[in-house]
């Protein structure tokens, strides 16, 4: 997956420094993500599966000089609203707004969906995936 705009490379301490400001541990496949890419818009990728289709808008970047980072988001959706279990990170948002959360409770790291717009009880959706998956997935077609 490429991704435009990238924030800054990131070091294994900068990391450990995110992991530490939200009491966190990210699975393996998460930092070595992180470490090769820090954030900023995948090239055209919309995320289908039976319960969802959805464009994936941007990796959000877990430290940036110049836009909000995936901490902050985790702040202010896990800490302050409590949206979402405390081992959920966010890690993407789609075009809507809404969020992607990897679980970092897990090895592989799985990822879950949050759909504010629904009516339904239950707003956070298990993609039945892990996060390297998640990147891995096949592109949808860009529309002509």
């Amino acid at each position: 997956m490429e991704f435009l705009n990238p924030d800054q490379l990131l070091t294994d301490a900068m990391i450990d420094q995110c992991e530490e400001a939200c009491r966190l541990v990210f699975p393996a496949p998460v930092r070595e993500f992180y470490l090769k890419a820090n954030g900023g818009e995948p090239e055209f990728y919309v995320f289908q599966n039976d319960e969802l289709d959805t464009a994936v808008s941007e990796f959000l970047p877990l430290v940036s000089r110049s836009r909000g980072t995936a901490v902050q988001s985790y702040r202010r959706l896990v800490t302050e609203k409590a949206l979402v279990p405390v081992n959920l990170f966010p890690f993407a948002v789609d075009g809507g707004g809404d969020y992607f959360f990897v679980d970092t409770s897990t090895a592989e790291g799985a990822v879950y969906f949050y759909r504010s717009d629904t009516v339904r009880d239950e707003k956070l959706v298990p993609l039945n995936l892990n996060f390297a998956a998640f990147w891995a997935t096949p592109i949808a077609e860009r529309p002509s």
